[in-house]
């Protein structure tokens, strides 16, 4: 989730919204991590996320995310399953 899988654009919005979990916002970038912190300031209660616990990104700028990447999987209603990969447009 590092700036270099996203964008290093929109810390004012931290970066994006994490899909479902409201109470929980980015508050910074690294090249390959990211920092997640409580959106009200209060400690983490990590047993609310145990190992391997998938957080979605949804960034705060496509453009910049999509371009770091080779292809983009689109996902049913589920946000499990894999419908299409759309190959990205290079050159423009």
């Amino acid at each position: 989730m590092g700036w270099t899988a996203c964008s290093k654009q929109g810390k004012e919005a931290n970066f994006g919204r994490l899909e479902g979990h409201p109470e929980l916002k980015v508050v910074d970038l690294k090249q390959e991590a990211g920092l997640v912190s409580s959106s009200d300031g209060s400690p983490l209660d990590f047993a609310k996320y145990p190992l391997g616990t998938i957080l979605r990104l949804e960034p705060f700028h496509s453009c910049a995310h999509t371009k770091q990447h080779d292809r983009i999987h689109v996902l049913a209603e589920d946000k499990m399953t894999v419908v299409a990969t759309w190959k990205i447009c290079r050159g423009w």
